[in-house]
């Protein structure tokens, strides 16, 4: 019995062993699946599925016959800066074109109301530099997520700096191409002070190489018996996505639990199958709808064409479906000729959620995101450690002056010495002699304890060739690469150098 094929597909042949060699049509490449393989209905070729538009035909005949099917915002506007890398993912605004079909969003009032907040939080979603992540409040949880390409690499980075990186109370690492058995020294490969032992998913490809998810989480945040790592019960038989769950309950003694939801999709695979594999995701996971639930990750769906793009579309959509929004609104991966918001943050609670700003890192190729949500009222104080990286090291000093000589001047002639004479042994004597004199030296110069200032760039632990002037020119590159994120063209930087 022929099974049923999408429309334009080749039937298979009827010998399970032959083999397969069709040449694309649209690419110069070649297909040994028959059941990949589709036949355009404009110039009748036999092309990819990939290279396959459906209705449109295959992608030659859309470059062919359809003018400015390639034309991207960068060669629509002369001005880069002030195109393409200013716009915004924000579908939700009244003004959004896709909102002008059809009957506005005024005429329904409870939906306007709702929209408007969504396009509010996006609205102020912005570019920050380091200097401007703020410290951690006992309220709050601040999470970041990041596209690091390599944990095992960035890791030194990250202990370097950890004094920055401990402001958060979550880390979310995806794509860290890093397979915990393959580490030299297996998970001390990947300890973080200040933080718990990260929780691992290793990459689905057996190299290793292009997937992987880490989370890390602060001490301050709960117990270490309060963090719960589970698996939904969804159909993960394509390997169409990576995901990552992780519960953590009474978070900063607030006695609520949050779930963090970790993802990546590698953009080699069919992303249908991955809006397939969402839905499957979000249904399994509605008997925690009352929770807070954060979804984080690259998933390589640039939501900038949200307007002209399907693919943008329907992965809102399904999550739109189960209450999901998405609250990050600036291109995460930036370069010389392009501008993508290809990492999302998906919440299922938009009152909850502060602000989600993006970092501007150079770890990777991608910035990160920093997602701020609210815990509500504690209504105990937290317990927890709290973490003091960002302090100075305590000096300890006397004051000497003339008034502390006189005092102690005037201590020493008051002195009786009785308890030195009440002794007839010379080694307790001795002894009585230096605690009352000590006694007597603290009261005049007592010991005080005072931070000493820090430089402006100062690291917290910095190595012995990290000199004030390297400081001072890592904070200078910081400063520019968060100008290059807001204005990508070189000529911008001029004026800052």
């Amino acid at each position: 019995m022929n099974s049923i094929l999408p429309t334009g597909a080749v039937d298979p042949p009827h010998e399970p062993n032959s083999k397969t060699k069709i040449k694309c049509g649209s690419c110069p490449g070649w297909s040994y699946k028959a059941s990949n393989v589709r036949v355009c209905e404009w110039c009748e070729c036999k092309v990819h599925a990939k290279c396959y538009r459906y209705n449109l035909g295959c992608i030659k005949c859309c470059e062919t016959l359809i003018p400015g099917y390639n034309t991207n915002t960068s060669s629509l506007y002369d001005d880069y800066s002030a195109a393409a890398n200013h716009k915004i993912f924000n579908p939700y605004s009244h003004t959004s074109a896709i909102n002008m079909i059809g009957e506005t969003l005024e005429d329904f009032e409870p939906d306007f109301q709702h929209s408007t907040s969504i396009s509010d939080l996006l609205t102020q979603c912005r570019y920050i530099g380091r200097c401007e992540v703020p410290s951690p409040k006992p309220t709050n949880l601040s999470v970041l997520s990041l596209n690091v390409r390599s944990l095992s690499t960035a890791i030194t980075v990250f202990r370097e700096e950890i004094g920055f990186y401990s402001k958060f109370d979550v880390l979310s690492f995806n794509e860290t191409n890093c397979t915990l058995g393959k580490l030299p020294n297996g998970m001390d490969d990947l300890l973080l002070d200040n933080f718990y032992e990260p929780l691992i998913r290793d990459p689905i490809r057996k190299s290793g190489r292009g997937g992987g998810l880490a989370i890390y989480i602060n001490k301050r945040v709960c117990r270490p018996h309060d963090i719960e790592t589970f698996k939904p019960n969804f159909d993960d038989t394509e390997h169409c996505a990576e995901f990552q769950f992780v519960k953590i309950h009474n978070c900063k003694a607030s006695n609520r639990t949050k779930i963090i939801i970790n993802a990546y999709r590698s953009p080699s695979k069919r992303v249908d199958k991955f809006f397939d594999r969402v839905d499957s995701v979000m249904r399994s996971l509605e008997r925690h709808s009352r929770k807070h639930i954060l979804l984080l990750g690259d998933l390589n769906v640039d939501l900038l064409r949200y307007e002209t793009d399907r693919n943008g579309q329907n992965l809102i959509s399904v999550l739109e479906k189960y209450g999901f929004v998405q609250v990050c609104a600036r291109p995460t991966r930036i370069t010389d000729h392009s501008a993508t918001l290809i990492d999302h943050v998906y919440t299922n609670c938009i009152s909850n959620t502060i602000s989600c700003n993006v970092l501007t890192l150079d770890i990777s190729d991608h910035l990160g995101i920093v997602t701020e949500i609210s815990l509500g009222n504690n209504s105990e104080r937290s317990t927890l450690p709290e973490a003091h990286d960002n302090l100075s090291p305590l000096n300890q000093f006397r004051i000497f002056n003339e008034a502390s000589n006189q005092k102690f001047k005037s201590l020493i002639e008051d002195e009786k010495w009785e308890t030195v004479y009440a002794t007839a042994n010379a080694n307790s004597q001795h002894d009585e002699f230096l605690k009352v004199y000590n006694n007597c030296y603290d009261t005049a110069y007592p010991l005080k304890t005072k931070r000493s200032p820090r430089r402006p760039n100062e690291r917290n632990n910095p190595k012995p060739w990290i000199l004030p002037w390297l400081e001072d020119a890592c904070a200078r590159k910081n400063l520019l690469y968060l100008h290059y994120a807001k204005v990508p063209p070189y000529s911008a930087l001029i004026p800052l150098l």
